[in-house]
């Protein structure tokens, strides 16, 4: 059964650092912005308390110079020394318990009254220890309408100003970290960029300088990595270039010396081992073409031939009928056709062939082969009859079936294994219709 697997999604190493540093600075920005607001927004009671503090420490120092120094007394400032002092509209909404030392006390009286007016007082009460032993109340004065006086009325643009401002330090860091992004990613995309065209002709390329020490041992040990296989390729070429003739020599002069034994008149016994021999040299031919398949890329497919594709399996299956002697199995072929004729290489079309059909004649110990050809789809299938019910699915494929995938990948050919319930496999091979040969029109005499 085929099944599709989806490439996993990627990610950019470049675009993924720039995107979670500039998240982070955003989030910075973000709180940084909200902090600084509260400040503006609420920080001028914090310069109000601070204001009045150092009014109160300047008095304290004016005192040791002069103890007749007055109360200190400004612009909305007024001071007091008793609590019954304070204006009637503070003390009515306050108790003298509500004062602490050194802490500012605020009150709003416009939260208290009948009617909302602009003038409403809003008071800001510090009380102060001086070195004398003596406590001091410092009163500060404001109007709710105040709210909208110059001074209230920068201070909130000031703090409208943050977000702007908030903005160009994004605007700035966003630059700035892509400059950084750039430089920091440059190096790994160089190191991507060698690697995909880093070939055996690149090899006795000097290994280029990536800026980092780390990027430098990857690119070393991909080189050297290379470099091994590349060497034990040329080793298994120069050993299938040997191979190739030194076994070839062997099945050759097996086959040539049945051939003249064949000649002579045998009785029933030698006519069985002669067969025998036949069969094991034959079966050696395919494995020595199976293997030198498997280890060269760019073997020869084979001229191209006009090919009985019927008559073709049937002589594959009879050639490898011996298989299934002992075992109890049978085999069945129905074509479709027996007059559909492709056009492809011999060779490569036997290997396929004779691989999967003796793939299914070796893994079936009892039960049935069947094989269908449908135009110019081959389907071999074996149903295993010793396993009942459902069977564990077969670990791997042989040899016959990666050759064969390489093979049909090749010639774009097309191949699909299915693993059966009983233990079993289904193989549907198609040449293409671009192979069929059409049949050349009968002309007509009259």
């Amino acid at each position: 059964m085929n099944t599709t697997c989806c490439a996993p999604k990627t990610r950019s190493f470049s675009r993924f650092v720039r995107n979670y540093v500039l998240l982070g600075l955003v989030v910075t920005l973000v709180l940084y912005t909200a902090v600084l607001n509260f400040y503006m927004l609420y920080g001028k009671w914090m310069v109000a308390a601070f204001q009045l503090q150092l009014i109160a420490e300047q008095y304290d120092d004016q005192l040791a110079r002069d103890p007749d120094a007055p109360l200190p007394k400004g612009f909305n400032i007024e001071s007091f020394e008793r609590f019954d002092e304070l204006p009637a509209e503070l003390r009515a909404h306050a108790r003298p318990n509500d004062l602490e030392l050194n802490e500012l006390f605020y009150i709003n009286t416009d939260q208290y009254a009948d009617q909302k007016d602009p003038e409403n007082p809003i008071f800001l009460v510090f009380p102060h220890q001086l070195a004398d032993g003596r406590e001091i109340l410092i009163l500060q004065t404001y109007h709710v309408g105040d709210g909208e006086s110059v001074f209230f009325e920068r201070l909130h643009n000031l703090a409208l100003l943050s977000i702007p401002f908030a903005m160009a330090v994004i605007g700035i860091f966003a630059w700035f970290l892509w400059i950084i992004g750039k430089r920091l990613t440059k190096p790994s995309e160089n190191l991507q960029d060698w690697a995909n065209n880093l070939t055996t002709e690149r090899l006795a390329d000097p290994i280029p300088d990536f800026g980092f020490e780390e990027l430098n041992d990857v690119a070393r040990e991909l080189h050297r990595s290379v470099n091994q296989i590349d060497q034990f390729v040329a080793r298994e070429r120069e050993f299938l270039r040997q191979a190739s003739h030194e076994l070839r020599t062997p099945v050759t002069i097996v086959s040539g010396n049945v051939e003249l034994l064949e000649k002579s008149p045998l009785n029933q016994t030698q006519s069985r081992v002669m067969t025998r021999i036949k069969r094991a040299n034959r079966n050696m031919q395919q494995l020595l073409e199976t293997l030198l398949w498997l280890g060269r890329d760019n073997a020869p497919v084979g001229s191209t031939e006009h090919i009985s594709f019927a008559a073709f399996i049937e002589q594959e299956i009879s050639d490898l009928s011996y298989l299934t002697d002992g075992k109890h199995v049978t085999c069945s072929f129905t074509p479709d056709s027996e007059d559909t004729v492709i056009a492809t290489s011999r060779a490569a079309l036997m290997i396929v062939i004779s691989n999967l059909i003796r793939n299914a004649f070796q893994h079936t110990p009892k039960g049935q082969v069947t094989i269908t050809l449908k135009g110019t789809a081959l389907t071999v299938k074996n149903t295993i009859s010793t396993c009942t019910g459902e069977c564990a699915t077969p670990q791997g494929e042989g040899i016959g079936l990666q050759l064969v995938r390489r093979i049909c990948a090749r010639l774009n050919w097309h191949c699909t294994p299915t693993h059966l319930q009983n233990g079993g496999m289904s193989v549907t091979f198609d040449p293409g219709a671009d192979t069929l040969v059409k049949p050349e029109p009968e002309l007509v005499t009259s």
